[in-house]
């Protein structure tokens, strides 16, 4: 019996790692320069090449784009210097901790 508990401790243990990596933030980007359904496409594309990057929502019309990420493995100003790398210029609209202050 001893065993089986030490057996199933274990796998629990094994879990933790997965429900931390789990977690997930979201941000609001503001995206200038975006004129067309093309540029959006571009942002997009440059999204699902950010690692960490799990989600997004791109509004030509509202020059944005709400991120959720994995905050293990980006934070809200490396996305928006990855989006900038499109030519468009990308900044944090929200603080990246904005969050945590409520």
């Amino acid at each position: 019996m001893t065993k089986a508990l030490s057996v199933l401790a274990a796998a629990a243990l094994a879990l933790v790692p997965v429900a931390q990596a789990g977690e997930s933030a979201t941000t609001t980007l503001a995206i200038e320069g975006m004129t067309c359904g093309g540029c959006v496409a571009a942002v997009k594309i440059q999204l699902k090449r950010t690692e960490g990057v799990s989600a997004y929502e791109v509004s030509l019309e509202k020059a944005e784009a709400v991120v959720t990420y994995d905050p293990a493995k980006t934070d809200p100003r490396k996305i928006a210097t990855s989006v900038s790398t499109t030519g468009f210029a990308a900044t944090v609209k929200e603080p990246p901790d904005s969050k945590d202050a409520r």
